[in-house]
């Protein structure tokens, strides 16, 4: 019984979590903030493209880029969708996943992309992958 609890803590280590990642249509403000006041929860990041280190047309500028909602054990991160990639259902939302160790990250986007498609090529701390069942996954390393 220890020798298999010693292995699971082990295996769990390498991966902090799963969150729900939601790109929207420029309504990612809205939406986040509807979904807060229902879920009764809190906002805690909201930052706009011109934040971020992605060039986007002017019209863009004040679109989210990254977003995250807290309330109680829910976590829900979202942004809205970049120029000349339509939001479509299938493709508005992801699987987050949270690394604590970038070798076993590595592993994970290598397996997912075997027979799917490499969205964003894996580097420094992050990646995305749409697996062979049409799934969007992005991978990245905790701090």
């Amino acid at each position: 019984v220890i020798s298999s609890y010693y292995y699971l803590n082990q295996k769990c280590r390498t991966m902090a979590e799963m969150i729900p990642y939601l790109v929207f249509p420029g309504t990612c403000k809205e939406a986040m903030k509807f979904y807060a006041q229902v879920l009764n929860g809190e906002i805690i990041t909201m930052k706009t493209f011109s934040d971020s280190p992605i060039e986007v047309p002017n019209d863009y500028q004040n679109r989210i880029f990254d977003s995250e909602l807290n309330a109680e054990k829910i976590r829900i991160k979202a942004s809205d969708d970049l120029p000349n990639n339509s939001v479509t259902i299938g493709n508005n939302i992801s699987l987050f996943l949270s690394f604590t160790d970038k070798a076993f990250r590595e592993e994970v986007f290598k397996k997912l992309s075997e027979s799917g498609k490499i969205l964003f090529p894996l580097e420094k701390d992050f990646g995305m992958v749409k697996d062979k069942f049409d799934i969007q996954w992005m991978l990245v390393t905790d701090h």
